[in-house]
């Protein structure tokens, strides 16, 4: 799907073992990962894709691997990222069940997923043009997933909340936040 090792045949090596294997369950953690690495990466037609296909695996399933909200707090992003890009209802139907989900992941994992909730929350306040709501949002994510040392998750919502500027003709402020994203994606690593 996307190269996310340093060596692409050390990947290519791990998706043959993992087709070979044909276990469900490895297989969509690398979709749910491929899609992460797809998004942050501006990949959004990639992820959805991505989505989609461990969506098919995960019908089949006995249960599905949630990653603790993680899954659905990048689901809910994708969908959004592909919600900015489309007019296709389905992206809002998908958004609302995923935020379901990571409301009930909140209330049980408050310091792991507040942040999450947060972000989507802003997301959607941006997309129905509530500037005001959204702005607050996007600062209490990033406030949120400092407090709880979430660098990489700090840095997305830095990312999107430099694009909220840009897409509002904020040029100075988009740079400070994609600065500060810049610095906080090297400072993860």
């Amino acid at each position: 799907p996307l190269v996310m090792a340093k060596n692409s045949a050390e990947q290519n090596a791990l998706l043959q073992q993992v087709v070979e294997e044909n276990n469900p369950i490895d297989v969509c953690d690398i979709y749910v990962f491929s899609g992460i690495v797809a998004y942050i990466y501006s990949r959004y037609e990639l992820a959805a894709a991505l989505v989609q296909k461990r969506y098919e695996l995960e019908k089949n399933m006995s249960r599905t691997r949630l990653k603790w909200g993680v899954t659905a707090f990048y689901d809910g992003l994708i969908f959004l990222a592909m919600a900015h890009n489309s007019s296709e209802f389905e992206w809002s139907s998908k958004i609302s069940n995923v935020m379901s989900n990571v409301k009930k992941f909140e209330q049980i994992g408050k310091s792991n997923n507040e942040h999450k909730l947060l972000l989507l929350e802003a997301e959607i306040k941006s997309r129905m043009g509530e500037k005001d709501n959204a702005l607050k949002k996007y600062q209490l994510a990033i406030a949120a997933a400092e407090k709880n040392g979430f660098i990489h998750e700090q840095a997305v919502a830095n990312e999107r909340a430099a694009d909220f500027f840009l897409r509002n003709n904020d040029k100075d402020k988009a740079s400070q936040y994609y600065g500060e994203a810049y610095s906080l994606y090297l400072k993860w690593g």
